[in-house]
């Protein structure tokens, strides 16, 4: 959006950019979707992507990188109920998706790459395990069921990137 469309869009909410201004400012100009590149899903002052061409964590990481994003973090249940039916809609399945969570910096401490604070819970029942010691990447949809798990990072998921909006 141009940021003369912008300054005029604030004078007039403010009530000073006059009559003739203001009115010629067209209702409902700005939209959610307005705020996201072509293809991505607005929700929650960000962006999502969702990528079924399937990869492991690192080059899904780096792809959504290529787009100043990151895999998605999960914010709450609102979050993670968004990109779980972004995922159905997209396959028809709730299909193995790779997000941004991982713990292979130092084992058991999970952090989100996009740097916000981890705080995520809702991990399925006796996860995250790291089987045999080299699971470090955070996947959802385990079994096409509501559960979060932790995983090899080489296996190939789809994934979804987000950014802020």
């Amino acid at each position: 959006m141009s940021s003369g469309l912008v300054f005029t869009l604030i004078l007039c909410g403010l009530g000073i950019g006059g009559n003739l201004l203001c009115d010629a400012v067209p209702v409902g100009v700005i939209e959610p979707w307005d705020f996201c590149p072509l293809n991505w899903t607005y929700f929650g002052g960000r962006c999502y992507l969702f990528k079924e061409n399937e990869k492991d964590w690192d080059d899904a990481e780096d792809f959504c990188n290529l787009f100043d994003a990151h895999l998605t973090s999960i914010q709450g249940d609102d979050d993670y109920n968004f990109i779980r039916e972004l995922v159905l809609k997209a396959t028809g399945t709730n299909t193995r998706t790779w997000v941004g969570g991982t713990d292979a910096e130092e084992e058991g401490y999970w952090v989100w790459t996009d740097g916000s604070p981890f705080t995520f819970t809702a991990w399925g029942s006796g996860e995250p395990n790291n089987v045999d010691g080299n699971e470090n990447c955070m996947e959802i949809n385990l079994r096409g069921q509501d559960y979060v798990n932790d995983e090899n990072c080489s296996r190939k998921n789809s994934f979804i990137c987000a950014k802020d909006a």
